[in-house]
């Protein structure tokens, strides 16, 4: 335990006396990126009949037997695409704590 708590206030030493490391405020500013998020990937996919959902299935029976199963599909499903959000979300990487008093 000894060595790796040397490498750590090592490393650490050395970030400090080095240049001085830039905000992330001062680096979303610098982008000129929103913070908000206006859309988001579908969950959702058509099948070819165009009905849409999160999963298929198909009942198959067996041969003999009177019991049947649900199979799930999986080919021929085109995914849902992107979604846009009615209210803007805050991104998830935005380096700022929201706090209401």
């Amino acid at each position: 335990m000894g060595s790796l708590s040397s490498k750590f206030t090592s490393s650490s030493h050395s970030k400090a006396v080095g240049r001085p490391q830039p905000n992330t405020i001062d680096l979303w500013r610098s982008t000129k990126a929103t913070p908000f998020v206006y859309s988001r990937r579908g969950s959702m996919f058509f099948d070819e009949d165009g009905d849409m959902a999160h999963e298929f299935y198909i009942e198959e029976l067996h041969r003999g037997r009177r019991r049947a199963h649900m199979k799930r599909i999986t080919v021929n499903l085109t995914p849902q695409g992107e979604v846009k959000l009615p209210i803007p979300r805050i991104n998830v990487d935005f380096p700022v704590i929201l706090f209401q008093p």
